[in-house]
């Protein structure tokens, strides 16, 4: 079952039900904000202090970072994706019970690219995300900036990462555990990942679950959580909530842009998976 509903602020939601899974999507940017698979806790994290308003990115969800990931010098952070209105283009139930929806983005300035989003909806969560270069050549880089909601952060290890080399962008960098990761605090990394597909899964003992993510064409693998103090500088976040998830990240990050010429097409896709600790 899917359900519509409009916020006082004017956002549109899409309310899922079904056998397997209850989810909660914005309209505006796409934005998964809740995914939870029977018989599981939520899955992603929201933040507390999360604004709801039009040209306002959510804080936790799965934000859909696109047509770039990171700052722009004539742009929003992260892109025009995560703040832009998307339009219900497909769904349908498919034959084992999985809600299937699809999402377009087609921006005005025809010199953008388009985009569809794809989601499986089901005890996994499956999300394809498709760029179809219009007018002009495009430099693409993407994430989906997934937010994980944990027990305690410092508590979990991340596996799947041992043997790939990172960039880590923290202005303050902290010493982790490592092989596997271990995070403690505040991190930023970028992890290359020159295969473009891939597991990652996050385990954590306090909530007694790991989270599995399967990537395909993706060549980034992205770490991130501000810490402490980087979350009370965040009016959306806030100190109390700084242990409360981790960002695991599938996407394209510089400097591995994909050159995509007009007519040209890139689709980056994962899948999530919950399952208790063995």
């Amino acid at each position: 079952m899917i359900s519509e509903r409009v916020t006082d602020q004017g956002l549109t939601f899409l309310d899922v039900e079904t056998p397997f899974c209850t989810a909660s999507l914005c309209m505006q940017g796409a934005h998964l904000v809740s995914w939870k698979p029977a018989g599981q806790q939520e899955c992603l994290f929201l933040s507390p202090k999360a604004v709801f308003s039009r040209g306002k990115a959510i804080r936790g969800g799965i934000p859909v970072c696109w047509p770039w990931f990171g700052a722009a010098e004539n742009g929003p952070a992260h892109g025009i994706a995560r703040t832009s209105e998307w339009r219900l283009h497909h769904q349908e139930t498919d034959m084992r019970g999985n809600l299937l929806l699809s999402l377009a983005l087609y921006p005005d300035d025809a010199g953008q690219p388009a985009a569809i989003l794809r989601l499986t909806l089901g005890s996994s969560l499956a999300m394809k995300l498709e760029t179809t270069v219009r007018r002009l050549p495009c430099k693409l880089t993407e994430a989906f900036h997934n937010y994980f909601a944990v027990g305690n952060l410092t508590k979990c290890r991340v596996l799947g990462l041992e043997n790939i080399s990172f960039r880590e962008y923290a202005a303050q960098p902290m010493k982790h555990g490592e092989r596997p990761l271990a995070p403690l605090g505040c991190l930023d990394r970028v992890y290359d990942c020159p295969d473009h597909t891939g597991k990652i899964i996050l385990e954590d003992p306090v909530m007694n679950r790991s989270i599995t993510v399967e990537r395909e064409h993706a060549s980034s693998v992205i770490v991130w959580n501000p810490g402490q103090q980087g979350a009370a500088d965040m009016a959306d976040l806030g100190a109390d909530s700084w242990n409360k998830f981790l960002c695991v990240e599938t996407g394209n990050a510089s400097p591995c842009a994909l050159h995509l010429a007009p007519g040209q097409s890139h689709t980056v896709c994962q899948k999530i998976s919950v399952a208790p600790l063995a």
